[in-house]
């Protein structure tokens, strides 16, 4: 599943009313399928799913966040890395 949080446009700190309030504004603006909006609802409702969702969120593009890892390795001077997916 696509990102709930970018789906429903909200933040991970968003609570249910907000989640309910951008369920009708993504269901007016038409940019996801009826179906997929749902499931990004569901998810965010259901506590287990959605720190799962927090977790990727927070981790980023591929499972890995820059952020992550020292300077010295992103600037090039640390061992190699590679992404795996």
């Amino acid at each position: 599943m696509s990102n709930p949080f970018a789906i429903l446009s909200v933040d991970r700190t968003a609570t249910k009313r907000d989640i309910l309030v951008r369920v009708a504004a993504a269901m007016r603006e038409g940019r996801y399928e009826t179906r997929v909006i749902a499931e990004a609802q569901k998810t965010l409702f259901d506590p287990g799913a959605r720190a799962v969702a927090e977790f990727e969120y927070v981790l980023g593009d591929c499972g890995r966040s820059s952020s992550l890892f020292p300077e010295s390795i992103e600037d090039g001077k640390g061992p190699m890395l590679r992404r795996l997916c």
